[in-house]
């Protein structure tokens, strides 16, 4: 199956800094598909997605279901300008995935962090070790 990703913003190549690619969301995508809780979830594989570098400065990342361009697929979108360490890709990376699998299963409501997002996310921190509260 053919990739489907937008084209990503290279960082300047500043020492230090975590190069964030659409390749490597996807990848950081795939590692939590295959973990628990995420691979009972059902949630689509890598290919049915489309990946972003974004260079928000307000948001860590976004989840925006079935896309203007392709409405056959969601994205998700990570702020290069705000993600700075492997370890906050994989939780915003995670924190994303619990608003694809709302938006899939028609759980998500008007308020984004609804109960069941919250009981989610507190068990991805616990499994995950992210810190709950900047989860």
């Amino acid at each position: 199956m053919r990739k489907r990703m937008t084209e990503g913003r290279a960082t300047g190549g500043a020492a230090g800094r975590l190069h964030l690619t659409p390749e490597s969301l996807e990848t950081a995508y795939e590692y939590l598909r295959a973990t628990l809780p995420f691979r009972r979830m059902n949630l689509p594989h890598a290919d049915n997605l489309v990946f972003r570098v974004m260079g928000a400065r307000d948001r860590f990342g976004h989840f925006r279901g079935r896309i203007k361009t392709k409405p056959e697929l969601n994205e998700i979108g990570v702020s290069i300008r705000v993600v700075k360490s492997t370890d906050l890709l994989m939780a915003t990376m995670a924190h994303e995935m619990i608003h694809l699998y709302q938006h899939e299963n028609g759980s998500c409501s008007r308020s984004h962090h609804n109960s069941e997002f919250e009981r989610i996310a507190a068990r991805v921190c616990r499994i995950h070790g992210f810190d709950r509260e900047s989860f």
